[in-house]
């Protein structure tokens, strides 16, 4: 199968796993952000967990292959701050903007023709503004395991543990009959 077929097949599924899910309403996520609707922040830590446990496991087993960006902290911070600030206005991350631009939604289209609006002024700005910014306070290609000394499996346990305990605390609570 060729990388394009394989790459729109798992866009597709990823797509209608965030619509299935419930990922895709912005109601949803607004009410994340404003801490009243868990459902969108359980549904992703729960992904992150299985996906660091099956990592940690896969490295284990010496069948995982780690491709760590460099940790330029001001890019980092910055390019999250974009991300935060345009998904808290929208209600839409990249991912539920697309799938929900796909299914029709006019205001996840508009949400779109901005992230690619977005795209374009970084790939213009990228030269003079981007580039210098990704030297700034740039730690090289390391995890924290590296830069604390504390082994990856406490990394992955302490913080799976941690995981846990906040999907624990914001469970659903059962309604009164």
């Amino acid at each position: 199968m060729n990388t394009e077929l394989t790459g729109f097949l798992i866009g597709f599924l990823f797509g209608g796993g965030l619509l299935l899910a419930g990922l895709a309403d912005p109601d949803k996520i607004i009410g994340t952000l404003r801490l009243k609707d868990f459902h969108a922040m359980r549904t992703i830590g729960m992904f992150v967990l299985v996906g660091m446990l099956g990592t940690w496991v896969l490295d284990l087993a010496n069948a995982a292959h780690y491709d760590v960006k460099p940790a330029a902290v001001i890019s980092i911070l910055l390019g999250g701050a974009l991300l935060g600030i345009g998904f808290g206005v929208t209600g839409y991350c990249p991912g539920t903007g697309l799938a929900c631009a796909a299914a029709g939604r006019l205001d996840a289209l508009v949400t779109v023709a901005g992230m690619l609006a977005g795209a374009l002024a970084y790939i213009l700005l990228y030269q003079d503004i981007a580039a210098p910014l990704g030297t700034a306070a740039n730690y090289g290609a390391v995890m924290l395991p590296d830069l604390t000394g504390i082994p990856r499996t406490v990394w992955v346990l302490v913080l799976c543990g941690a995981g846990f305990l906040a999907l624990y605390l914001t469970r659903p609570k059962p309604r009164a009959q």
